[in-house]
């Protein structure tokens, strides 16, 4: 089934500008995210990152890791021993069941505990491969080909849906599980550009553009943001929109840099 494009006609521009004014705000501070260089560990990580913060994930990682240092461990110890070092980031049993069944799926997929052999493949080939992995969608698949592949592909985050839906290079009715919508948007960034904005994008949905009382007075990107959805933004203007008094002129601005 072919859907409407989920972006808006602008989309290409405003992504321009948000790249531009996010690097100058944020600097793509790539650590702050814990991501991993292995792709069957940073497989594991995505999983733990689930509706949690950064800094409890890195957390339990660091405990995970330190009891069970290799896959085969891990693969081997008991669900219940599992979920309680994974308490801590929150849905423990099912994160613990999740991994085991990932772990499962990638010995009998590859023949190993390791997903190495995606390293020879296209990034298509990959994706595939990954997504066909317990836990894992298009932005899980993606963060490991990005992360651990050095691939230029751009995950797409309920924070980065977020931002985009708010600052409008995404329509209203763009839905998030669509792999569409995540094509299109990585479609639409330059490949080398991708990796600094995904990065760019998940510090500032934590800083800043939060789900619940968004700091848009101090928002680097506030003069192109269209503040859709954000309470106090629609029928009359935000007190702190007056640093600027349109979203076109934010671009006309960047357009004359």
């Amino acid at each position: 089934m072919k859907y409407p494009s989920p972006l808006r006609r602008d989309a290409r521009t405003l992504l321009e500008q948000l790249d531009r004014r996010l690097d100058r705000a944020y600097g793509s501070p790539e650590s702050e995210l814990g991501n991993k260089d292995d792709p069957l560990d940073e497989a594991i990580y995505i999983i733990l990152t689930f509706q949690t913060d950064l800094a409890r994930a890195g957390s339990v990682w660091t405990r995970l890791h330190a009891m069970y240092p290799l896959p085969a461990a891990l693969d081997g110890a008991p669900v219940a021993k599992v979920a309680a070092v994974l308490r801590e980031g929150g849905l423990h049993w099912q994160k613990a069941r999740i991994i085991k069944r990932l772990l499962a799926r990638v010995r009998e997929t590859t023949g190993h505990l390791s997903l190495d052999v995606l390293r020879e493949m296209t990034d298509d080939a990959a994706e595939r491969v990954l997504t066909q992995l317990p836990g894992l969608s298009w932005k899980g698949a993606r963060c490991v080909l990005l992360y651990s592949l050095g691939r230029n592909a751009l995950p797409i985050d309920g924070n980065t849906f977020r931002i985009l839906k708010r600052v409008g290079v995404l329509n209203r009715g763009a839905v998030y599980r669509r792999r569409a919508t995540h094509d299109a948007i990585q479609d639409a960034v330059p490949a080398a550009r991708r990796r600094r904005l995904h990065v760019n994008l998940v510090v500032h949905g934590q800083r800043t553009c939060l789900p619940v009382e968004p700091k848009c007075f101090e928002c680097p990107v506030r003069e192109v943001c269209s503040m859709t959805g954000v309470r106090g933004a629609r029928g009359r203007t935000p007190r702190w929109a007056g640093l600027t008094s349109a979203r076109t002129r934010g671009l006309q601005n960047e357009g004359a840099k």
